[in-house]
């Protein structure tokens, strides 16, 4: 072996190792809970979480990392005349620095923003940006004639708004798909109208129909102001070819923005490549990748977009402030981060940015496409289970919608926690569209849905049960998971008999019998005072 494969190969078990290091060291990984069996019998097993998709249970390494920051410099930033106020604002670039070197940032061109509710405030910043909600009625409601006295009236009233409305008016138009969450289904039609918002299709197996996608750019050609795409679908887990759909969309005149919060935390990104296959905005969701109560974060060239503030207005964010007036700072996060901040939620997302960039999210894909075959192996091979997406595990994240036929989705979820420990989540995970065309389910169907939630009854709402892998995820979890989904088809008889759905789509017990809660907020507090 050579001096440098030996290098390499040095590298690659030390990464590894990290892995290892990180991986059974998560808050609450390690514990058992009490269940019930159908019968009301009282027992515990082991726990096991299998919801990573919705939230990520957080690492040790961050966990004793936030402890470190309250024992030492808990204090607010946005100050350099004490320790602890420098240490916090220092925390807070470091963590900004982080996520950028995770999803490999353009060095001189992109910032990167923090936002406050997740994925979902970063888009719809981005929306507010592009499409101003001032402006929004040029495009969204004013039609001909309507829209060019509307615009023309603008510009007498902001001459310096002209060179904006010409771009919305010239460039309308958002593509979206059928994979993406609501999170980044509904800005784009609230910022520029169902009218102006272009769907890409999904084939039989629930991937993006990239001839379909190819179409519509060539059908909208200049139009087309932005293809807001998911890197990885938070359904089925499967995978979309961001710089091939990044590619296709510059070579019209257009931006890409891809929601990598189910993406980031299972495949290497790299926005920048060097040419036409950058990615121009990119967003991502703390709270998924290991930090939990964390937040957002919007990722791009952002220093000339906009004008004034896209965001809230309030302290920290401006130059100088009269009893009549105020200036707010040019620097745009300075600018459009106003308040105090998130602070623990945003030092523990840079500690695990860093985290995963130390371990290699090479080695994290790695192992986990390891386990998403081995998962999909034995999901499949229990007899009747219904199981969504691609079957082919190089083509998704670890991300599994399933099934149980004769069991509402609800149903089979909670009976999978009640008996068995196994959280897991259930419904259409905010992705209606895409859940209720991988279910085929036809037009009448959904009118008889839609009639039924006019009338404050869910009960009936057609939906999933998604199994979500972590970094702590084990094959022992996967055949804890294959072990209960197997009982729930043998046992769905006697299971639907002891399980209601209120109108609220939420499952019951017919018994009233139901474990112990795992957390109880009165108790946590007044076990300090005996």
């Amino acid at each position: 072996m050579s001096e440098t494969s030996a290098e390499t190969h040095e590298l690659a078990a030390d990464r590894r190792a990290r892995l290892d290091a990180v991986r059974h060291a998560f808050r609450g990984l390690h514990r058992a809970d009490p269940v019930l069996d159908l019968d009301g019998r009282p027992g515990s097993r082991r726990r096991v979480y299998l919801d990573s998709t919705a939230t990520t249970l957080m690492p040790d390494l961050v966990s004793a990392g936030l402890g470190d920051y309250f024992d030492c410099a808990s204090a607010n930033s946005h100050t350099v005349v004490h320790r602890a106020g420098r240490a916090t604002t220092r925390a807070i670039e470091a963590s900004r620095r982080a996520v950028g070197v995770l999803v490999g940032k353009h060095p001189e061109r992109d910032v990167v923003l923090l936002e406050g509710n997740g994925a979902t405030g970063a888009i719809n910043f981005l929306a507010r940006a592009l499409f101003p909600p001032e402006l929004r009625a040029i495009c969204k409601r004013a039609q001909g004639q309507d829209a060019d006295d509307l615009a023309a009236a603008f510009v007498r009233a902001d001459p310096s708004l002209k060179e904006r409305i010409e771009i919305m008016r010239e460039r309308p138009l958002v593509v979206i798909s059928l994979l993406e969450h609501h999170s980044n289904i509904l800005p784009w039609i609230e910022a520029v109208g169902r009218h102006h918002v272009r769907v890409v299709g999904v084939t039989s197996d629930g991937r993006l129909d990239l001839e379909h996608y190819e179409r519509l750019l060539r059908e909208e050609g200049h139009r087309v102001r932005l293809c807001a795409l998911s890197g990885a679908s938070n359904v089925t887990g499967v995978l979309t070819p961001v710089h091939d759909l990044a590619e296709r969309a510059h070579a019209v005149g257009a931006q890409i923005m891809v929601d990598a919060a189910q993406l980031a935390p299972h495949r290497p990104i790299q926005m920048a490549q060097g040419g036409p296959r950058d990615l121009d905005y990119l967003v991502v969701s703390g709270h998924k990748m290991y930090a939990p109560g964390s937040r957002g974060v919007l990722v791009g060239p952002l220093e000339g977009i906009g004008c004034g503030c896209v965001g809230d207005v309030g302290g920290g964010m401006v130059e100088y402030v009269s009893r009549d007036d105020f200036r707010v700072k040019q620097e745009i996060t300075a600018r459009e981060e106003a308040g105090t901040p998130n602070i623990p939620g945003t030092i523990a997302l840079g500690m695990a940015a860093r985290m995963l960039s130390r371990i290699g999210m090479d080695v994290v894909a790695a192992e986990e496409s390891a386990l998403v075959e081995y998962a999909l192996e034995h999901l499949l091979a229990v007899d009747g289970l219904r199981v969504y997406g691609p079957h082919d595990p190089h083509a998704r994240v670890g991300v599994i919608a399933v099934n149980v036929p004769g069991l509402r989705h609800a149903v089979t979820a909670a009976y999978l926690d009640d008996v068995h420990a196994i959280a897991v989540r259930n419904d259409c995970f905010c992705a209606h569209p895409y859940v209720k065309a991988l279910l085929e389910c036809p037009d009448e169907v959904e009118a008889r849905h839609r009639a039924a939630l006019d009338a404050g009854d869910r009960s009936q709402f057609p939906g999933m049960v998604r199994v979500s892998l972590g970094l702590y995820t084990t094959r022992d979890d996967i055949d804890a998971a294959c072990e209960g989904l197997r009982a729930a088809l043998r046992d769905r008889t006697r299971i639907a008999e002891r399980y209601a759905v209120d109108p609220h789509g939420d499952p019951r017990r017919i018994d009233r019998a139901v474990p112990e809660p795992v957390f109880d907020l009165d108790r946590a507090v007044d076990r300090w005072f005996g």
